[in-house]
């Protein structure tokens, strides 16, 4: 090729070159990807050996001084075949670098310069190219090299460039020794840097080019010095590091102009390539111009630019970029270089790439850092680079540019040289390092959970990146804040720590709070006060990922600036000011957090106008809607956070600025109280000063975390916290608000009407109020303790003391429940505010009341004018009783059928809500009588135990029996009758519900009588259901309305029951003895008490002419009930009169152990023919004292179960006859007829016997002590006793086992003391009851003992209770020891009596509370009594085993009231609605108005309740009808705690005589006395006898 060749190809590689170049910035794209390398072995053909090498070949390894230099130089010439004119090329190469030639070098390469022709194959251009370079290291040694190497600089520049190009170069190489001596060319020759110049660019085409090729290969693009990188590479290369050093040695060889487009190409290479060895080259170049010439200015910005960029995209570059950047600002360019910095931060977009500025924003941070030895030299300021970084990232809203920023701001917050550097100026200037830290962390992220902090330093999630730095720098920041060491003004940090809020922790946090506070920017006096709490609020507490105590300090601060802005601002602005507080509650998830701003709301609600409270209820009304929504109803039951509960507390916070009206309270959200914590609730005023709220969360996490594992978490929810809420606030409204309670009153309706969208806890929450409210006699609403829902609770498997370890950790609610509602003490009195209507009275008192600005709505009715909301009571009646009917969660229903009987107990509560009571009604009645709802039943728990709450239930439902009709009636008994037969385990709640029925539904009872038998029959085996039944058999009989129409087959059937009952009592007894159980022991004694009191009264019950047809029927009954079967068939077979031995049916078999049979067959015997009442004492009249010793004769037989004895005047006959048996003692006069009487007898003696026998003077019948026969020989005798005791009841020779038995002396001391002992027996069954009247809040026994009158109900209850008798002189009335001759107990008392019974009360109020105590005066207020009469009461009231208490205290009752060892068993009797203590008439209720006089109400019921003491154990005996709470209506009532009164004292009877002694009844007792008597005069007269014998004996040894 020609020269003009070679350079037409040189300036078109120029042209493509140059239309090649591209911006730097696209080559720094591509590395951003990865930087590869890879390359491509250049191969060329093998060479065959030529000719020439095989004749030669010897001579190579031989000492080439010898070789032929003509015959190489011919064999190289044209003329030869490429392969010898290579291989003459090698060997004179090779002879050439091995020793001194003859030829001259300039011949040698003038013979094979034609070898470099582009027409030869490349193996001959090569071999050329090795020539010419052995020819130029050759001439390097040479003084006349210089014209050679013009010659070879010529050729070497001619030569076209391709593959051999490595070649070319090393040759170019020698001829310049590696750049340090350049050839001097003329005019005419190429210039070297245009020649450098142009190669540069083909070069680094050629290497592109290879590298675009082997990469889809698979070939790495690293560049990586263990990659093999491609011959193009190389030349590249070796080409940029050749002209480093032409450049390094020989810079000022070389015009600016020169130098600029050398720096251009190699700069345009670094922006074009994506090699990392390219980029170096560049960087080497820009260091060798700094170092050994000067970098063109004009060249400076785009090389400093390179430099960034190299240093941004491949970090292992950055040191050698960061040495360049010294270099320049040590060198005169220092400033011209901190300019370019700048100037690349600050150019539009367009102009810089992303990573240029990356490495400028890096330099200047290493450029403003003060390196230890460093000497400035250039100008750089800490605001000019602030200024810098501020622009870039305006700019360039880029990541990664504030990534590069952040991370520069971090080394130089953390390098305390560079810190202190920052000055006040610094930090005021709107370029401020806090501002430039705050632009750039604006894309950082939130820290994600589970992702270490340390891994975000990588880079490779520049979010994440940029948050660990800014939390480098705010940790810096903080500690230099609070060491006094931050150069700046604190607004300008707390303004920054603000501007980056979202990611300051807890600590920087505090600090901004603390400064908002301390300088007091959110007080009134503080312009923008209202902005400044909005930025604290948003910051602080809006954001929920903030720590609750950091958002719990925020609003103890905007609670202090809210009662402030209440004192200094208007109304407006302060209730402004509180909707922003609240204005975020709707998505709070935070517990802890929400509970305290509610917290607030609840104590400021008191506070706030009416609009103001129905804006902040509407506020927490959609903050529980929005928050319900958000989560299931399956992931509130797993959540129960911070809080309560039953367990956690809440309390209003104690605020240091809270005004003195500000009330504070308490709210607990569901601690679930235990027994312990229910007993030590202690009372406080609703003012009291309470603990700060923020304890609630921690509490309630600590009540949940320590059952964990155990139970499901239960973390309080906001429907939980709110519910809390509204219960506080209507608690509040009630001594504040009536409209305010009003308007709660029907947002808790509203969530009770829905229970299925709340979880159960807060059902119950709300529903742990609404079943507490009562109301008094003046229908105003007071909130009471929960009473009467033990046993209730109990049966649903709430009741503490009989829970199981897993039932307590998982049950929302339990009883007994604490005093307060959720820690808030409940109201001491009746509100004066609210009171209570119904759907029946509430359109009433809206036509009477209604006035301008009234609210009359669904559930309530507030009449402003009078200042007084009335709540609907029927709406929240309706709504439970929908529930009950429809079912729902098993923990509101069991809570509902446990608290809804007591709450309907207050019957004036309901008393306007006919529809609902008559819907309750009649759903319970279809529950017992169909199927209940589906329930979710706890484990442990039935349906069955549902039923029998519904049953107990019913039984306060009959206090509204004025709202039944007769079919209505007819249908409770009916469904309790249902329930009877069906369910086995309400069996004993149905009995107790006929029962109460019996006296309030009469008719009813005995329309459904028969039923009711003949489903006792089939009971009669159960033990649990007898005492029952048995129970309700007694008392019917005393009710004569239920048995006016009884036939003898209606009473068989009472017998025959009572008979069973009798075998099964003596079955268990049995039973008993052989296991020593003493409950058993005691219920088959209780039970054989009660079965022959029911024979005993249904006997008595009959008229005297059906009981004759009877007798023998309950005789065999009672001889069948104990075993002797013999006895009964011959007693069934007898006749029906009297026969001689004792009475009806008696054929004197009897088993002499069987005592009650015994005495209950005497019994049957002496009322069958009379009807006589037994006396107490049985006494008789002797006949007169003022005869003659000798003309009166007694005797004394024992007659089978009798005692017979006989007084005779022997003259006339005229006799005294008294019988003495188990159930009591008969007298007669006996005056025979005149013409009886002998002729020597004068019939006037008659007449003056008979005068002696109406005397009243009360004496034995035989003398007291032993006197000589009375009879004497001479005397004449008519009659003697034995005479009319043959008569009237045996022949003297009469023998059996009933034989009579003479007692042979009468007069025996221990006779007579025998028989004075059987007639002290009562002969009727006594009872003892204590009646205590308890007054308006009274609880202490001393208040109670004193009372000396009571209400004018207590004093009808007395009247019913018995007949008022006269203490002082009785003897015929049992007095239960209460003194009769000095009035000291009194000197009236009420007893009662029937037949058989007995019965005295101890009313205390009868009894004196004499004498003032010394130490009373009028001032005192309370009087006083001395303790000793009031010691006499407890005297009486303590001995007695069953007292009745008639309780208006209107306050619990407590058994341990008036304690004593000896009160086994109370009955409590309340009014169903407290008495209206103290109230003005001007507070009278509008309700109560229309309702009329609470006297004259037909509602006129009580409750009553039995309660024993805990000592007794008589669960599985004694289960009184009134063991549950019981409504009885004021017509019934006494005769309805009579009976339960004498049931209750026959069993303590038994159960204090057990298991030492056996239970005796008086006519048992008095059987055994006869037994006993006999048996001593039997035992006495059989040693008579034989002592008569063996004087016999003895007298007929003597005779003989």
């Amino acid at each position: 090729m020609s020269n003009s060749a070679w350079q037409t190809d040189m300036s078109k590689t120029s042209s493509t070159g140059a239309s090649n170049t591209n911006r730097f910035g696209n080559v720094f794209r591509t590395l951003t990807k990865g930087l590869k390398s890879s390359y491509t072995a250049s191969t060329s053909s093998p060479t065959a050996p030529s000719t020439l090498e095989s004749q030669l070949g010897d001579v190579r390894t031989t000492n080439v001084s010898g070789l032929d230099m003509d015959v190489m130089l011919a064999r190289i010439g044209r003329s030869s075949a490429n392969e010898d004119r290579i291989a003459a090329a090698d060997l004179i190469a090779d002879a050439i670098s091995r020793t001194a030639i003859s030829k001259s070098i300039v011949e040698i390469w003038y013979t094979a310069q034609d070898m470099l022709l582009p027409t030869n194959p490349l193996d001959v251009r090569r071999a050329g190219l090795n020539l010419l370079n052995a020819c130029v290291v050759y001439d390097a040694d040479e003084d006349s090299a210089s014209v050679n190497r013009l010659v070879y600089y010529r050729t070497l520049v001619e030569y076209p460039l391709g593959e051999d190009f490595d070649t070319q170069l090393k040759a170019f190489k020698a001829l310049t020794k590696d750049g340090r001596e350049l050839p001097v060319l003329g005019p005419s020759e190429s210039p070297m840097v245009l020649i450098l110049s142009t190669w540069l660019r083909v070069i680094f085409r050629d290497a592109t080019l290879a590298r675009s090729v082997a990469k889809p290969a698979g070939q790495n693009m690293d560049g990586d010095s263990e990659s093999k990188p491609l011959p193009s590479e190389e030349n590249l290369h070796n080409l940029c590091a050749y002209i480093i050093n032409i450049l390094k040695f020989n810079f000022y060889a070389f015009d600016e102009k020169d130098i600029i487009s050398l720096l251009k190409d190699i700069l345009n290479i670094c922006r074009r390539t994506s090699n990392k060895s390219d980029i170096i080259e560049g960087i080497v170049m820009i260091n060798t111009l700094t170092v050994y010439g000067n970098l063109p200015l004009s060249m400076l910005e785009q090389s400093i630019e390179t430099l960034c960029g190299a240093s941004s995209v491949v970090p292992e570059l950055f040191n050698s970029c960061w040495d360049a950047i010294l270099h320049l600002v040590n060198s005169h360019l220092a400033n011209n270089t901190i300019v370019a910095l700048y100037n690349i931060l600050r150019e539009p977009e367009n102009v810089r790439g992303r990573s240029a500025m990356k490495g400028a924003i890096v330099f200047l941070q290493k450029l403003l850092e003060n390196e230890p030895g460093q000497t400035k030299t250039y100008n750089l300021t800490v605001n000019s680079v602030m200024r810098s970084y501020n622009t870039v990232m305006t700019i360039r809203d880029n990541i990664q540019i504030d990534l590069a920023v952040c991370s520069s701001m971090k080394a130089l917050m953390l390098n305390n040289e560079t810190y202190s550097l920052i000055t006040y100026e610094d930090y005021k200037s709107p370029d401020s390092p806090l501002v430039v830290i705050a632009q750039a962390a604006k894309h950082a992220v939130l820290p994600t959970p589970g992702v270490e902090m340390t891994a975000w330093e990588d880079g490779k999630q520049p979010a994440y990146s940029i948050t660990h730095l800014l939390l480098k720098i705010l940790e810096r920041l903080r500690v230099s804040y609070q060491c006094g060491s931050f150069n700046g003004p604190p607004e300008a940090l707390i303004q920054f720590f603000l501007d980056v809020s979202p990611h300051i922790d807890e600590d920087i946090a505090n600090i901004v709070v603390e400064y908002y506070e301390h300088e007091y920017l959110c007080f009134p006096s503080s312009s923008g006060w209202r902005e400044n709490s909005e930025v604290l609020l948003d910051a602080f507490y809006r954001n929920q990922s903030r720590p609750s105590s950091l958002r719990a300090k925020v609003i103890q601060h905007m609670k202090t600036v809210y009662w402030i802005s209440k004192e200094v601002c208007d109304e407006g602005t302060a209730d402004e000011f509180l909707e922003k507080i609240f204005q975020s509650i709707r998505i709070e998830s935070d517990m802890n957090i929400l509970a305290q701003v509610i917290d607030f709301g609840v104590g400021v609600a008191s506070l706030i106008g009416i609009d103001g409270f129905k804006r902040l209820v509407k506020t927490f009304r959609e903050c529980m809607r929005a928050q319900n929504q958000t989560m299931s109803y399956s992931s509130k039951l797993n959540r129960r956070s911070v809080i309560d509960g039953d367990d956690m507390e809440i309390k209003l916070s104690t605020l240091s600025m809270t005004p003195p009206t500000a009330v504070t309270t308490v709210i607990r959200p569901t601690s679930r109280p235990t027994t312990s914590e229910a007993s030590h609730s202690q009372l406080r005023p609703a003012s009291s000063a309470s603990v700060p709220l923020s304890q609630t969360a921690v509490q309630l996490n600590r009540d949940r975390e320590e059952s964990q594992g155990e139970k499901e978490s239960k973390e309080a929810t906001s429907s939980r916290i709110i519910a809390r809420a509204f219960v506080i606030m209507f608690i509040h409204g009630l001594e504040r608000s009536g409209e305010k309670s009003a308007i709660i009153y029907k947002e808790l309706l509203e969530i009770s009407s829905r229970p299925s969208d709340w979880d159960p806890e807060t059902i119950i929450t709300v529903y742990r109020l609404l079943f507490r409210i009562r109301v008094n006699k003046a229908s105003r609403l007071v909130l009471i303790h929960p009473t009467d829902v033990d046993g209730l609770a109990d049966t649903v498997g709430r009741f503490v003391p009989n829970m199981t370890p897993e039932a307590l950790n998982t049950a929302v609610w339990k009883y007994p429940e604490p005093d307060t509602i959720l820690g808030t003490p409940l109201p001491g009195r009746a509100s004066f505010y609210v009171t209570v209507c119904g759907n029946d009275t509430k359109t009433q008192l809206e036509e009477k009341y209604c006035s301008e600005g009234d609210q009359i709505i669904e559930e309530y009715y507030v009449n402003r004018k009078r200042g007084i909301a009335s709540l609907n009571m029927s709406t929240w009646l309706a709504i439970i009783v929908q529930q009950i009917k429809d079912g729902t969660d098993w923990e509101i229903y069991s809570f509902i059928v446990s608290h809804l009987g007591p709450q309907l107990s207050n019957l004036q509560l309901f008393m306007a809500s006919r529809t609902e009571i008559q819907w309750l009604r009649s759903m319970i009645c279809d529950k017992l009588t169909g199927q209940l709802p589906p329930l979710n039943i706890a484990k442990g728990v039935a349906k069955a135990d549902v039923q029998v709450v519904l049953v107990r239930t019913m039984s306060s439902i009959i206090g509204y029996q004025s709202f039944y009709s007769k079919m209505d009636q007819d249908n409770i008994v009916k469904a309790v009758l249902v329930g009877l037969m069906s369910w086995e385990r309400i069996a004993a709640s149905c009995v107790h519900c006929l029962l109460v029925c019996s006296y309030e539904f009469p008719l009813s009872i005995k329309k459904f009588l028969s039923q009711i038998f003949t489903n006792f029959q089939t009971k009669i085996t159960n033990s649990g259901l007898s005492v029952h039944i048995l129970e309700l058999l007694t008392a019917m009989a005393r009710i004569p309305s239920l048995t006016s129409n009884f036939t003898q087959d209606d009473f068989k059937r009472v017998f025959a029951m009572s008979f069973k009952y009798m075998e099964h009592a003596n079955d268990l007894s049995s039973s008993s003895s052989a296991t020593s159980s003493n409950s058993n022991k005691v219920l088959s004694q209780y039970l054989i008490a009660l079965a022959y009191s029911v024979v005993s009264s249904w006997y008595l019950t009959m008229r005297m002419a059906d009981r004759r047809d009877l007798a023998p029927f309950i005789i065999r009954g009672l001889l069948l009930a104990n075993g002797n079967r013999t006895s009964s068939t011959s007693a069934h077979s007898g006749g029906s009169g009297p026969t001689a031995q004792s009475g009806p049916g008696f054929s004197g078999a009897m088993t002499p152990n069987d005592e009650r049979s015994w005495a209950s067959v005497d019994l049957i015997s002496r009322f069958t023919y009379s009807d006589i009442e037994l006396k107490m004492h049985t006494v008789f009249s002797g006949l007169g004292r003022d005869r003659p010793r000798n003309e009166v004769v007694g005797n004394i037989w024992i007659h089978g179960i009798s005692i017979v004895s006989i007084e005779t005047f022997v003259k006339t006959g005229i006799s005294q006859v008294v019988v003495r048996r188990p159930t009591g003692t008969t007298s007669f006069n006996i005056f025979p007829d005149s013409r009886m009487l002998p002729g020597w007898a004068d019939p006037e003696l008659l007449l003056s016997g008979g005068a002696s026998l109406s005397s009243t003077t009360e004496r034995p019948c035989v003398d007291s002590e032993p006197t000589e026969d009375p009879i004497s020989a001479n005397d004449q005798l008519a009659f003697l006793p034995d005479y009319f005791f043959t008569e009237l009841v045996a022949a003297p020779e009469f023998q059996s086992v009933l034989a009579p038995t003479l007692i042979p002396n009468p007069s025996d001391p221990a006779i007579v003391r025998a028989i004075s002992m059987f007639d002290r027996t009562p002969v009727v069954e006594f009872h003892k009851i204590g009646i205590i009247y308890i007054g308006l809040n009274q609880t202490s026994e001393r208040e109670i003992l004193s009372n000396s009158v009571g209400s004018k109900a207590y004093l009808d209850f007395l009247d019913g209770m018995g007949m008022l008798i006269r203490l002082r002189g009785n003897k015929q009335v049992y007095t239960g020891g209460l003194d009769t001759e000095h009035d000291i107990d009194g000197e009236f008392a009420y007893a009662w009596s029937d037949k058989i019974t007995q019965a005295i009360f101890h009313c205390t109020t009868l009894m004196p509370s004499r004498r003032l105590s010394s130490d009373w005066s009028p001032q005192s207020g309370e009087l006083m009594y001395d303790d000793e009469s009031l010691s006499n009461k407890k005297r009486h009231i303590g001995n007695n085993y069953v007292n009745i208490y008639w309780n208006e205290s209107g306050k619990p009752f407590n058994f341990d009231t008036i304690r004593s060892q000896f009160n086994f068993i109370n009955i409590v009797i309340s009014p169903h609605t407290k008495e209206a203590s103290t109230f003005s008439p001007s507070s009278l209720s509008v309700a109560s108005s229309l309702l009329g006089d609470p006297a004259e109400s037909p509602f006129d019921f009580y409750k009553v309740r039995v309660l024993v003491q805990p000592s007794v154990d008589a669960s599985a005996v004694f289960s009184s009808p009134a063991s549950h709470l019981k409504m009885v209506g004021k017509k019934s009532l006494p005769l309805f705690v009579r009976n339960l009164a004498f049931n209750a004292d026959i069993f303590a009877i038994v159960w204090h005589a057990l298991p030492d002694d056996e239970y005796l009844s008086n006519w048992q007792y008095r059987l055994r006395q006869i037994r006993n008597l006999k048996e001593r005069t039997n035992t006495a007269i059989e040693k008579a006898a034989s002592a008569a014998m063996e004087r016999a004996r003895e007298n007929d040894l003597k005779s003989d």
